[in-house]
């Protein structure tokens, strides 16, 4: 803030001189001085004088602390009149409207021009009563020297907070969100490194996220998982507030904690530290992050309701399993993937035997347990590289990558079986319980057909061979069409 104090005061000093030119002027005095009133100290303390064309700085203070009329009067804050010798003078107080702060002479904000004639001549308050009216007008509009400086120095600070503010809106949108919110802090502040670390509320945890260096790189730092408790470590501390005063005490000025809350609700830390280049962390950089500490952590808050939403909209509540939009996506990338690679590609569809019966008997929510069970079994029974989804009310599929008839009936027969061993407890019926069964139709790439959609008919007339000949059974698309070549 030095340069600024600087600016400001030379521009007040322009201020000032161009005010007491135009009332030395318009009054016929001899010269113009002002003095600040410092009620704390009693001083009308000399600023300026306007004389002669010239205009300089003055050191006389008056001091009014007796009780005499000098004293009275400049106590009443009213124009007055006064005599030394053979000079006249006229005391005319102004109220500063805005923010004055001239640290070297004071506080206050009531300012005195003093109309000043010698020789014994007298003043002429006709025209200082018309100064006397253009110092109230100019100096109406003091608060515009603040405003201008202000503006100018705080100018690049303006654009760096839009810019900001555009990354950490513009973070929810991109993928990987919590980079581009500190490649961007980086990016303008230029600290030796920066660590972000976000609270994963369900797990209790401070999680690392990523850091980023001097030369731009981001890191991953998602090895670096802390207990979110009071004592279990220093950030957990400084990300609970437990301990923010000291929290940079170690490194004095080379490293700022910035810990980030929404509601009250901690949120994240973020940790900028110079113990490179052991450049102290200026007060003034503290006091900016501090100010987008609030849009960072919405924008984190923002990033986590985002990606809540998304898995919403991806994930079936019930079954846990994905949405049919979600299978349709990624379907395509591993059908494209199998054609190109020559690798086999299967899929197993599965329909829950009699589900609508169990509905209309035991009602929904029994319902709503048997899928639930079903989308359990099938999430733990699969490889990394299976997609399930949920097709429709009670239709299942699932696509085997890299998988032909024979594993995708190996896999249809122990989901059968674990489908069996569900029991679903019904108090009101007189069994206290219900089991469920499966019927399942297979198909696969390149066999049964070469196109997407032509595989999912495939799988589904399987599907619809079982459930026609009994239900609760397995068949391949390939059994159907070798028995109908057989009889034909």
């Amino acid at each position: 803030m030095k340069k600024y104090a600087e600016k400001k005061r030379h521009s007040e000093e322009e201020f000032f001189r161009t005010v007491a030119a135009n009332a030395w002027k318009i009054s016929g005095c001899d010269g113009i001085s002002i003095f600040h009133c410092l009620n704390s100290g009693g001083i009308l303390k000399g600023m300026y004088k306007f004389s002669g064309g010239f205009f300089y700085e003055i050191s006389e203070n008056l001091f009014f602390e007796q009780d005499d009329e000098f004293s009275k009067s400049v106590f009443s804050m009213k124009p007055f009149k006064a005599r030394e010798g053979l000079a006249s003078y006229y005391y005319y107080p102004v109220e500063i409207k805005g923010d004055f702060d001239l640290s070297s002479f004071g506080r206050e904000n009531m300012i005195f021009f003093r109309f000043e004639k010698f020789g014994g001549e007298k003043l002429n308050f006709s025209k200082i009563a018309q100064a006397a009216g253009a110092l109230e007008g100019a100096m109406e509009n003091f608060y515009i020297v603040d405003f201008e400086i202000l503006k100018t120095y705080y100018y690049r600070n303006i654009n760096s907070s839009a810019k900001l503010g555009e990354i950490f809106a513009s973070s929810i949108k991109t993928e990987d969100s919590y980079k581009t919110i500190i490649a961007g802090l980086q990016k303008h502040f230029g600290f030796d490194r920066i660590r972000f670390y976000v609270v994963k509320e369900q797990e209790k945890k401070l999680v690392g996220a990523y850091s980023v260096d001097i030369s731009g790189k981001v890191k991953p730092i998602d090895y670096d998982k802390i207990a979110l408790e009071p004592g279990a470590h220093k950030f957990a501390d400084i990300t609970l507030g437990k301990n923010e005063n000291d929290s940079s005490a170690a490194f004095g000025d080379k490293v700022f904690y910035l810990p980030l809350r929404i509601e009250n609700r901690p949120a994240g830390l973020l940790i900028f530290d110079n113990l490179l280049s052991q450049i102290p962390i200026s007060q003034d950089e503290k006091e900016m992050l501090k100010s987008f500490a609030a849009q960072i952590a919405m924008a984190v808050d923002n990033i986590n309701l985002f990606n809540k939403i998304e898995e919403l909209s991806l994930y079936d509540e019930l079954t846990k399993l994905p949405l049919r939009r979600y299978f349709n996506s990624r379907f395509q990338e591993e059908f494209y993937r199998a054609e190109r690679f020559s690798q086999q590609l299967s899929i197993l569809w599965i329909d829950i035997d009699y589900f609508k019966e169990i509905n209309d008997t035991y009602g929904h929510q029994i319902g709503d347990m048997a899928l639930r069970e079903a989308g359990r079994i099938i999430n733990s029974s699969l490889r990394k590289i299976d997609f399930p989804c949920r097709y429709g009310g009670d239709e299942i599929i699932i696509m085997l990558p890299q998988a032909g008839h024979t594993e995708a009936y190996n896999l249809a027969k122990r989901l059968s079986a674990e489908i069996k061993n569900i029991k679903i407890p019904v108090p009101f019926s007189s069994n206290k319980e219900i089991s469920l069964s499966a019927s399942m139709g297979i198909a696969s790439y390149p066999q049964d057909a070469s196109k997407q959609e032509e595989l999912l008919g495939k799988a589904d007339e399987a599907l619809y061979w079982v459930k026609s000949h009994g239900r609760d059974g397995i068949k391949a698309y390939c059994e159907i069409a070798k028995n109908d070549n057989a009889q034909s």
